[in-house]
């Protein structure tokens, strides 16, 4: 099979296949650290929150030793741990979720890299050809129209008619 000069570096079809062989691997590569940084995102949040628990607990604890039960300092300290909690699970979570997002935007780019290196048209490239096809066919039919309108008419013998006079 001879090059194609509209598609550079490939001169057959296995060409053509190894390279799609590549991105493959590269995809499954680029999916696999994905999962990896999500598993690692999920993991600190866990870890953070284990050592605020252990934190909290501690102050438990120490609210435990020396305030009586029911104390209104008791339930005070009580709520405001509660509060901390909530809160750092909420940035723990955020991050989480930041670092899930920065994942999954830097897969997407990684495909688009790839995809660029394979000659792959984008969706831009594929409505403006889409577009220009819509515009030739619009030409050729008013081509196809303008000759119907010009075409002279025929007399029985095949030659063009002429023009009768009227009375």
């Amino acid at each position: 099979m001879s090059a194609d000069p509209h598609t550079p570096g490939f001169t057959s079809v296995a060409d053509l296949q190894a390279q799609a062989g590549r991105i493959a691997r590269e995809l499954g590569e680029n999916a696999h650290q994905v999962w990896l940084a999500g598993i690692g995102a999920l993991a600190r949040a866990q870890d953070e929150g284990s050592k605020l628990f252990e934190q909290l607990a501690e102050e438990g604890r120490q609210v435990e030793a020396g305030d009586p039960p029911g104390s209104a300092g008791a339930a005070a300290r009580l709520e405001g741990m509660r509060q901390s909690l909530d809160s750092a699970f909420a940035r723990a979570q955020a991050r989480a979720g930041e670092a899930w997002d920065g994942m999954g935007r830097m897969f997407e780019q990684r495909v688009q890299q790839a995809l660029r290196q394979l000659d792959v048209p984008t969706r831009d490239d594929l409505d403006a050809l889409g577009a220009r096809i819509d515009a030739l066919t619009r030409e050729l039919q008013r081509g196809r129209h303008s000759e119907h309108a010009q075409a002279p008419t025929r007399d029985i013998h095949g030659g063009p008619s002429e023009p009768t006079a009227g009375p």
